[in-house]
């Protein structure tokens, strides 16, 4: 057995974990209010997007409670950006987050290379975002992918310490829900410049996405980006 496939399943098993602990209580926690996330805006600083439907058969694979799919148009000659992010009001078994790294080959991509990276999405002044780096190539296209996990006011890029996350939530506050974050992007020069211009796309999301998912207690929602909630309520890089 391959070690990725061996840390699968050991993801797996400390989900059935967290979620069997969380099961033995009658009610779920209280989940902090915030905005559905598929009335996420179109307009993000600069860029102006068009809202995808997915097609049914990768809604009824994902079974969220919510979800973003959103292609924002490029600046000048620069392709599009391509922003996902899916919401789960509470996981089970049947009904949790996806890895991308386990549904991008399914869809016909072949990563290339993976790595995790840090980037400041609040600015300079607070510490930096631990972010999946995957660059993908599907026939003669290829794309760089960030993704990181948002759950219960933890940003992680490591799906595993998730888990750890998720059993602790489960059994200290009797909630589950979480969120995944992905944006993709042509490679059209290097990944450096569209590394550059997704950081850019983000910093100008992060504030407003604090209000589409909940975080570990009640913020005050603004979805104007007059305020990061997120990071007042102490998340967890």
């Amino acid at each position: 057995m391959s070690d990725r496939s061996r840390n699968m399943l050991l993801s797996s098993a400390l989900l059935i974990v967290a979620l069997i602990g969380l099961g033995r209580y009658s009610s779920q926690g209280e989940i902090p209010h915030h905005l559905p996330l598929d009335s996420f805006p179109v307009h993000v600083g600069e860029w102006t997007g068009t809202r995808i439907q997915l097609d049914k058969k990768t809604e009824t694979i994902l079974n969220a409670d919510s979800y973003a799919s959103i292609m924002f148009a490029g600046q000048r000659d620069q392709p599009g950006i391509f922003f996902f992010s899916v919401y789960y009001d509470r996981q089970t078994p049947e009904k949790n987050i996806h890895s991308p790294e386990n549904c991008l080959p399914s869809s016909g991509w072949t990563i290339l290379s993976r790595k995790t990276i840090e980037i400041p999405l609040f600015g300079k002044s607070l510490p930096p975002v631990p972010v999946n780096y995957n660059v993908i190539q599907k026939e003669l296209e290829k794309q760089l992918v960030l993704y990181w996990y948002q759950e219960r006011g933890n940003l992680f890029a490591n799906e595993y310490m998730g888990r750890v996350y998720l059993i602790r939530d489960a059994l200290r506050l009797h909630r589950t829900d979480g969120a995944l974050v992905r944006v993709s992007m042509p490679i059209t020069e290097s990944p450096e410049k569209t590394l550059r211009i997704e950081t850019k796309f983000l910093r100008s999301a992060m504030p407003i996405l604090s209000a589409y998912i909940p975080g570990r207690s009640t913020p005050a929602i603004m979805a104007n980006g007059d305020k990061n909630p997120l990071i007042s309520e102490g998340a967890t890089p």
